[in-house]
């Protein structure tokens, strides 16, 4: 018998989602509603006349449809289906077995969706463009301002660079664009913008005479932050900027090679309140019918879930199919509270 067994499973990691609340929609669109009111201040006015006249504009209502996300496996390939079925008696200790093991599988295909709605966010966070395979990429319209590119000669190998005045610059942005009322932000540094920003002479300089800098000292802000590093808090001039590392990857294909969620050379800020959220529609679902056979199955309502669990026979090809769906769509409703450059050449 086999006493111990090896299972190479990576749990998903959902730090990139924490700043995107769950949203359930009960149809198969999701919309959000837009409206800018800027910052303006009062004007005093002569005492006897007519205030000042004011008008609002109307908020806009944008509807999306998310991604389906389907994934499923044959539950007939388990060597326990077969042993459970294929005798008149059923032994508990089989069924238990293959219970545990299709919970399991079924475990890893929702890990798998829950990877793309990991990789939705980041794309967010870098592009502003979530790319799907199989319908169009949705394109939130990012301003420019906040995807500064590369420039050879304003990277952080270069000792004359500052790079709290670049952090400070992000942090601005969202604070006047974005009109978040932050103040301490958020910084989220690739494979290579990392030892980039320690090799930097302006800031080991700051590091050495220790002053607003307390690396390695901080307790994690965020609740939900698996597979993130907090590594500190710097002050850059105005602002208070928690700085994170994101060493995680993921893979398109089994086998395939292994790509980071964050793109090495890219810097990313964030307030430490966004308002995005992961905006969740209702899926198409297939039931068994109550108190009849496997083979008795009846369409149903959409389901209005995060996920959805269903199964049934393929008579054709002599099997029972196990699915898990999902449709959801990461939604940066204040798209300007976002800002990311890149430091490295």
């Amino acid at each position: 018998m086999v006493i111990g067994t090896f299972r190479d499973i990576m749990v998903p990691t959902s730090f990139l989602r924490s700043w995107f609340p769950t949203k359930q929609s009960f149809t198969r669109y999701v919309s959000i509603q837009v409206q800018r009111m800027g910052e303006l201040i009062a004007s005093d006015v002569l005492r006897g006349t007519e205030g000042n006249r004011n008008k609002f504009s109307r908020s806009t209502e944008k509807v999306f449809d998310p991604p389906l996300y389907e994934e499923l496996f044959d539950a007939t390939e388990i060597d326990l289906y077969d042993r459970l079925f294929g005798s008149s008696d059923i032994d508990e200790g089989v069924y238990t077995q293959l219970i545990q093991n299709v919970a399991e599988k079924l475990d890893i295909l929702r890990g798998k969706i829950e990877r793309a709605y990991e990789l939705q966010c980041a794309q967010i966070m870098q592009t502003g463009v979530v790319t799907l395979v199989n319908q169009d990429s949705v394109d939130f319209r990012r301003k420019s301002a906040s995807m500064v590119a590369n420039n050879s000669g304003n990277t952080w190998a270069t000792d004359t660079v500052d790079p709290f005045q670049n952090i400070a610059d992000g942090c601005k942005f969202i604070r006047t664009v974005g009109k978040s009322g932050d103040t301490v932000f958020n910084l989220i540094l690739g494979d290579l913008a990392m030892p980039a920003l320690f090799n930097n002479a302006k800031f080991k300089d700051r590091v050495t005479q220790n002053l607003n800098n307390n690396i390695d000292s901080l307790n994690i802000p965020r609740r939900n932050a698996e597979g993130a590093d907090l590594l500190g808090q710097l002050s850059c001039y105005n602002y208070k900027v928690n700085l994170w590392s994101y060493p995680q990857y993921y893979q398109t294909s089994v086998g395939g090679s292994m790509t980071p969620y964050i793109d090495p050379k890219c810097a990313i800020i964030l307030p430490t309140s966004t308002d995005f959220t992961l905006s969740f529609a209702a899926v198409p679902q297939v039931l068994i019918a109550p108190n009849q056979g496997m083979g008795d199955v009846s369409a149903a309502p959409p389901a209005a879930q995060e996920y959805v669990f269903d199964h049934w026979p393929d008579v054709a090809n002599s099997a029972h199919k196990m699915r898990v769906k999902s449709a959801g769509l990461a939604i940066p409703k204040s798209v300007d509270r976002i800002y990311n450059f890149y430091p490295v050449a």
